[in-house]
């Protein structure tokens, strides 16, 4: 299997987002603009409809430890790395709980999940959708409750921000849509695959045109930590967790390590927003796990499919 012949259109479409934005060909507004359609339509659809007709006749639920473990044990370790090593924000626990969230949140719709399926193909769909299903609302709400020495938690902000979230309500319905064994009538599925068509482009393109908006002012040592944990550390505590832990079949062991692998998400930008804590870091981490993941992510492609798959 070429790797370089998978990943290479992948990069290419992010690197027509950064330069889109960085010339201002696309402004500020505009890439908001179609974030919203993207994330909002273009993705949930392409999503439910996935899932509405996927086959998870053979889904495992201990998918969730095999995953969440090391997701756990990382933001662990990201988070006592801030706590009691950060020269400005030792002893802060909000911050501590962010930086935490940059070092182990994974991009796993923009990245991880065009990367699965370019080299795994449509069978790791349930996989995909299990871990995606929790990931957010999971560390998102560790990340709040961490947090809420300097503020109040706010549960009902929380679970509005969870329950609303475009992409969980296209999951959770797909999934309903499947298990009671209803058929999507030809109109509506095929409107739905029209509109989800794009997805994937569109979200690869906007992690490019995103970077552009995002600088590396300082931090650099702390940045660079979160990069080595989020690229290195995770995938290989999930690796070691799917083979030696559960004893997975490969192509969900390989499903999980790309998920792992992919760099942080975007969103962790705006978590570090909301609590006005480590934004310049986060954004940091962003960008470079971005740009290492296009060597790493090939590079761990490249062990899964010589010596794995």
């Amino acid at each position: 299997m070429n790797i370089i012949s998978i990943i290479s259109p992948l990069v290419m479409v992010g690197l027509i987002g950064f330069l889109t934005a960085q010339k201002n060909w696309f402004n500020k507004a505009q890439i908001d603009a179609l974030s919203k359609f993207t994330f909002h339509l273009a993705i949930p659809a392409f999503l439910f409809q996935q899932l509405a007709n996927a086959d998870l006749t053979t889904v495992d639920l201990s998918i969730y430890g095999a995953f969440y473990l090391p997701v756990l044990l990382v933001y662990g370790l990201g988070w006592a790395f801030n706590f009691y090593f950060h020269q400005k924000l030792q002893a802060n626990a909000p911050a501590s709980a962010v930086y935490a969230l940059a070092a182990s949140y994974s991009n796993n719709v923009i990245v991880g999940m065009p990367v699965a399926l370019m080299v795994l193909g449509d069978r790791v769909l349930p996989t995909i959708f299990l871990v995606v299903s929790l990931h957010s609302a999971l560390l998102f709400g560790l990340t709040s409750i961490l947090a809420t020495n300097d503020k109040q938690f706010n549960w009902r902000l929380f679970l509005k921000q969870t329950f609303y979230n475009p992409l969980l309500i296209a999951i959770t319905g797909g999934f309903i849509v499947n298990l009671l064994g209803f058929k999507l009538p030809n109109m509506i599925n095929d409107s739905l695959l029209l509109l989800g068509r794009p997805a994937i482009t569109l979200a690869l393109f906007l992690l490019g045109a995103s970077l552009a908006f995002y600088h590396i002012r300082s931090e650099v040592k702390f940045i660079l930590s979160a990069s080595i944990l989020k690229l290195l550390l995770l995938p290989a505590l999930v690796f070691i967790s799917c083979q030696l832990l559960w004893q997975f079949p490969a192509i969900i062991t390989a499903t999980l390590v790309i998920l792992s692998a992919s760099p942080t998400g975007v969103n962790a930008y705006l978590i570090a927003k909301q609590q006005d804590k480590h934004q310049d870091t986060t954004a940091g981490v962003v960008v470079v796990t971005t740009l290492l993941s296009i060597v790493t992510l090939p590079l761990i492609l490249w062990i899964l499919t010589t010596y794995l798959l």
